[in-house]
């Protein structure tokens, strides 16, 4: 039962994640109706089939690296929105949840995925400095990176 649940939960990030890189690729927004409801799937399955100190740890995990994208939502220039920083609850709790550390690795992957795509797209002069970016796809593609290497050492 439990492994159909944690297949279910895996299946509804990848929905949830994959609908919300499209939307703010699209609009540069990422909606409440969506980014709450995953954090509180991510954190109900946590409570009911994660150990308490699994689950304390991944809480602590999850809460330093919104704590961190706050402070940056808060810095001049807003160079993350508030938007990206609700997407990081539940994607942050996921990852802890599935591999120590993992919250801290989607981070700092989501800067590197984001950077080098910003890079690309300024040297194809598809945007100007002065534009911003979206970080949620890159957020989305580093938790799927985290599961996938969380989950490939159970495959062998």
């Amino acid at each position: 039962m439990e492994s159909l649940v944690s297949a279910f939960l895996h299946v509804a990030v990848a929905g949830f994640g994959l609908r919300l890189a499209v939307i703010d690729q699209q609009f540069h927004r990422l909606p409440d109706r969506l980014t709450g409801p995953l954090a509180a799937l991510v954190l109900g399955w946590g409570i009911v089939f994660l150990p308490t100190a699994r689950f304390s740890e991944a809480l602590g995990e999850a809460a330093l690296t919104v704590a961190v994208f706050a402070l940056c939502a808060l810095m001049p220039g807003r160079p993350l929105g508030w938007g990206d920083v609700k997407l990081q609850v539940g994607l942050g709790f996921y990852t802890a949840a599935l591999v120590p550390g993992g919250a801290f690795i989607q981070v700092v992957l989501s800067f590197i995925l984001g950077g080098i795509t910003a890079g690309v797209l300024l040297i194809a002069r598809a945007v100007t400095p002065q534009e911003g970016i979206p970080l949620g796809p890159p957020m989305v593609a580093a938790a799927f990176v985290v599961a996938g290497v969380a989950g490939s050492g159970k495959i062998i």
